[in-house]
């Protein structure tokens, strides 16, 4: 249990160091005039998203899963149309993305060092802690950010907390991944 229990936690790192550090450096790059063509895109999708939920419910068997796909389809598509419609609401929901995000990836780094990697016998583990108290203050500056003024100031520092998640969680794998001796 506890072997398949790493295996995961491998994979899912792996996965959020690889998105994570995408959307960092895409954030970072980002100038701020092209938020509105990003947040256009992002509606859009979301609606493409919600049409296709429609059609794979009229086309698929009605089982309770299928109806759950629909209204999480439908939740996309009215989600997109607010995204178009509404200015700010992209970078609102980002900010608290990515505030809410370092914060349930820092406790559950704090947990599987304390519950894993400190039962694996591997020497260090406590780097793992102390990489994610900074992972867990990060995000609530985040949450809590009365000095951003600018829409700039704030992808850049949307996008730094990002590239740190992402190196905190490609730093776990040195604790999780089997050394053969």
């Amino acid at each position: 249990m506890l072997f398949e229990e790493l295996d995961k936690i491998k994979r899912d790192a792996v996965m959020m160091t690889i998105v994570l550090m995408f959307i960092g450096l895409l954030l970072l790059l980002i100038p701020e005039v092209y938020i509105l063509f990003l947040e256009g895109t992002l509606g859009f999708v979301l609606l493409v998203t919600a049409a296709l939920a429609v059609l794979r419910f009229i086309s698929g068997t009605k089982v309770l899963m299928h109806y759950i796909e629909l209204v999480l389809g439908l939740a996309l598509g009215v989600l997109g149309i607010m995204i178009m419609l509404y200015e700010g609401l992209f970078l609102w929901i980002l900010s608290w993305l990515v505030g809410i995000y370092p914060i349930i990836s820092g406790i559950h780094s704090i947990v599987h060092a304390l519950a894993f990697s400190r039962r694996s016998g591997k020497s260090g583990w406590w780097v793992l802690v102390v990489l994610a108290v900074p992972l867990i203050v990060f995000g609530g500056f985040v949450l809590w950010h009365p000095w951003l003024t600018s829409t700039q100031t704030m992808l850049q520092i949307v996008g730094g907390v990002m590239l740190y998640s992402a190196m905190v969680s490609g730093l776990k794998l040195i604790w999780l991944w089997p050394v053969k001796k």
